[in-house]
């Protein structure tokens, strides 16, 4: 009897300690599946409720208008002995900063074929078989520190157009994978950034081998940030439009009137319905000054995001910086993301564009100023209406009108101008100008 008494306590002992191991266990493994893959409070994410937009993470919505240069900025200076550069990044990040404009364009690998030369890779001597220099990384790290505090998207192209490392046909071998996640999981952490397989893909790659790099990057990605990929000149995108592991069609399409820009973007836009977003990233003589503004806001009415091929940042004009910064900030204030291309409401729709949620908000563009007639038979009762100069980024005060079929508006600004038009049911709070951001020393 007494030896079933000892019996039993050994065996409460085992199942006691086998529980404490279990709870430690459990405790170590569960939030790994709780928290696999959720991004980190105000990253950029792809809108669950609508893939053709982003949003910050637990938060409002996400606009991109910015720098579509320099493609070289990881490379720029003369290149120290352990790899790393003495160049102007600091000082362009922090002119960024001060505009509004919200983006950089960058490469990891311009050599073996790409745009630069033999150094311009993050490897140990710039030999990819010597893995990636820890050194390099560090470096980058605190560039991309500041342009996330900032809140300046790191747009990380991984391949410069032609460049090609791995001859490995369709496969991501263990050498490719290790580098695509060695990058991964250095600057993953950070909010404001944007991985991108290649620019023109079609130069080097086949639509599965990018398919298959987006794959390892989706793997390796903790947070699951936005994954695009840049093509050659044109609209089509069929090729991804139901691919997993890629959210954004970053664009090239080389037409210089804004007639055409804005009717291309929207013709894209209803290709990209609820699969995926559009950033038109490069379109040839993008120009500067009251040019570019026009083809910005053509873009922007027609459903996308928009950088400025050209715009290196450097040799840009603070004003030039600053009218895509207003940009931002205006979209921003505005619910875009309920809204589609609807230039079928507007009079003259070859100079004036119309973004619009009918019924509730309409922004309507008009390139070069003067008067529009807006078709808002689908409001009732007051509307509220709003004046913005988008060279300026100063708003007039809010006025009333009575919705009707069709209703006229005159600009009070001599050059392009924008109409925000809210219905009493929306919003009516007035949007306010954008305000500078700090630097950080």
């Amino acid at each position: 009897m007494l030896r079933n008494y000892f019996m039993e306590f050994e065996m409460l002992k085992i199942l006691k300690i086998k529980s404490k191991c279990f709870i430690i266990l459990l405790s170590l493994v569960l939030p790994l599946y709780l928290f696999a893959d959720e991004p980190l409070p105000g990253q950029i994410i792809v809108d669950p409720e609508n893939p053709q937009w982003l949003k910050y993470a637990g938060a409002g919505p996400f606009f991109l208008c910015g720098p579509g240069d320099p493609e070289d900025f990881l490379y720029r200076g003369s290149r120290i002995s352990d790899g790393t550069r003495s160049g102007d990044q600091m000082e362009q990040s922090n002119k960024l900063a001060q505009s509004g404009a919200n983006s950089i364009y960058l490469q990891a690998v311009r050599s073996q074929g790409g745009d630069g030369n033999k150094t311009h890779n993050p490897f140990i001597d710039s030999e990819p078989s010597r893995g990636v220099s820890t050194k390099i990384l560090e470096q980058w790290e605190v560039w991309f520190d500041e342009m996330d505090r900032n809140g300046i998207v790191i747009f990380f192209f991984f391949y410069d157009d032609d460049a090609k490392i791995w001859n490995t046909g369709d496969r991501v071998d263990s050498a490719e994978r290790e580098f695509i996640e060695t990058i991964v999981n250095y600057f993953e952490h950070h909010k404001h950034l944007i991985w991108v397989v290649a620019e023109e893909y079609q130069e080097e790659f086949s639509a599965r081998r990018v398919s298959n790099i987006a794959s390892a990057i989706r793997a390796a990605d903790d947070y699951d940030h936005v994954i695009g990929v840049h093509k050659l000149n044109g609209l089509d995108f069929s090729e991804f439009a139901n691919d997993p592991n890629i959210d954004q069609f970053v664009m090239q399409y080389n037409k210089t009137s804004i007639r055409e820009l804005n009717r291309g973007m929207a013709e894209a836009w209803e290709d990209a319905k609820n699969k995926y977003n559009l950033n038109m990233a490069e379109a040839a003589d993008h120009g500067t000054g009251k040019t570019m503004r026009q083809k910005n806001w053509a873009c922007a009415m027609g459903g996308t995001y928009v950088m400025v091929l050209g715009m290196d940042i450097k040799n840009s004009s603070t004003s030039d910086l600053k009218m895509c910064g207003y940009l931002h900030e205006f979209m921003e204030q505005r619910k875009f993301y309920e809204m589609s291309p609807h230039n079928d409401l507007v009079s003259n729709s070859n100079v004036n564009f119309c973004l619009a949620k009918p019924g509730e908000e309409y922004i309507v563009y008009l390139s070069n100023g003067g008067s529009v007639t807006v078709d808002l038979s689908a409001a009732s009762g007051q509307a509220k209406v709003q004046w913005f100069d988008p060279g300026t980024g100063k708003y007039t005060e809010i006025s009333n009108v009575d919705a009707k079929q069709r209703t006229d508006f005159d600009s009070p600004f001599a050059e392009d101008a924008v109409l925000l038009i809210r219905t009493n049911e929306t919003d009516t709070t007035a949007p306010s100008a954008p305000k500078d951001l700090t630097v950080s020393q």
